[in-house]
């Protein structure tokens, strides 16, 4: 995903054979790619089987879904990904903190504002205005979720636009702006090293912030709801800000080459007790009658449950940083230069390979379980090879993209 350049994510157009995606690769930190790759994989497969869940409405095919899952098979998803997709987005708003200082230090505040508005802002946009409303209009109008006219569901005052899942890119753009704002203002600040190392009290206190934060802005907007004009997730954005300025943080404490060993091994025994924690709390609020309280509002449940996911979003993506820089630091045969080079285009295109997915498998039929895995599969291996062709073949989208 786009969240830096020559650190990790960056790079022209790929030629034939792959040469220039060899060369886009030279000098990378490997980690990062292949941690981009596992993720932007893992998002597009979650994406895939909650196109059929029944009990949430987090994907837009859900909202035409003619199956369901089992609620055991329901359940075990929810277990076993749920506390890990609390996480996801936070770790790629750490990594893009880690990798902007720099960046803008290279580039200087124009440059680096006109480099983000180009390869943020513009396929933000494209997507927003253009790609999602008529993907969602030529889902939803023949089956009867939108029977008003085009104009009518999406371009008129009355109607909604969606940002899907490009509004990772949209707040990312908000925050880099900010921040070079900042720095524009404060010149002094860029590149200034920490005065000590970063601790585990330092994480929680960080988690406890996030914590309240998420918990008041639930009140007007609750977790998963739809948040202002352009769906931006709102109910997201204290843990995002927060994983994005401690990445910023951490640039100049060494975290892009290594999370210090005492920081990593305490992350990782508290994302893996929270985890059993709020399963536990879940099945204690599901059983209290007071479930639906846990998404927002003021509740105790709602704050309860805002500290439990704020710790994960703290605590998780320093342990999963650490994971990677220890274990996928090597060329991946599955996650070469062409893959990695393709996993922006794939995250901002897989809507298109899903949702074609699920529609072709529509008259089929068979169990919900059997589509939600050839779609999570399909999906995954469907957006890299889409997002590869997109990028040798369209004329400027590699420069962007």
């Amino acid at each position: 995903m786009a969240v830096s350049d020559s650190g990790s994510f960056r790079g022209s157009a790929p030629g034939r054979h792959g040469s220039k995606a060899e060369a886009w690769a030279e000098g990378r930190r490997l980690y990062l790619d292949n941690l981009k790759v596992a993720l932007i994989s893992a998002i597009i497969a979650l994406h895939g089987v909650l196109s059929y869940v029944g009990s949430d409405r987090y994907w837009s095919y859900a909202d035409v879904q003619e199956v369901t899952l089992s609620p055991a098979i329901e359940a075990a998803v929810v277990v076993v990904a749920g506390p890990f997709a609390l996480f996801m987005i936070p770790l790629l708003f750490l990594v893009a903190g880690m990798l902007t200082p720099g960046s803008l230090e290279r580039k200087g505040v124009g440059r680096f504002a006109r480099d983000r508005l180009l390869r943020l802002g513009v396929p933000f946009v494209v997507f927003v205005l253009m790609l999602q409303p008529m993907l969602m209009y030529a889902l939803y109008h023949p089956l009867g979720a939108a029977p008003g006219s085009y104009w009518e569901e999406f371009l008129s005052d009355e109607g909604e636009l969606d940002a899907g899942p490009l509004w990772f890119v949209g707040v990312l753009l908000i925050f880099s702006l900010a921040y070079a704002g900042w720095v524009r203002l404060r010149p002094s600040y860029l590149g200034r090293h920490g005065a000590g190392e970063l601790t585990a009290r330092h994480l929680a206190l960080l988690a406890a912030a996030v914590a309240l934060l998420s918990f008041l802005v639930r009140v007007v907007y609750s977790f998963g709801s739809e948040s202002g004009f352009w769906d931006l997730n709102l109910w997201e954005w204290p843990a995002c800000f927060a994983l994005f300025m401690l990445g910023i943080a951490a640039s100049t404490r060494g975290w892009l080459d290594a999370v210090p060993d005492q920081l990593r091994r305490p992350s990782r025994a508290t994302t893996l007790v929270t985890v059993v924690v709020l399963a536990g709390f879940v099945g204690i609020a599901s059983a209290l009658g007071v479930e639906e309280h846990l998404w927002g509002g003021w509740h105790w449940a709602a704050l309860v449950f805002a500290a439990l996911e704020s710790v994960l979003a703290v605590f998780g993506p320093v342990w999963l940083l650490g994971v990677a820089q220890r274990y996928l630091g090597r060329r991946i045969r599955w996650a070469g230069p062409a893959i990695s080079r393709s996993a922006y285009a794939a995250f901002m295109l897989q809507g298109f390979v899903l949702i074609g997915l699920a529609v072709a498998l529509r008259p089929l039929p068979v169990p919900a379980e059997v589509k939600a895995l050839a779609v999570a599969t399909g999906g995954v291996a469907g957006s890299f090879a889409l997002a590869w062709l997109v990028i040798r073949r369209v004329p400027y989208v590699g420069r962007i993209l």
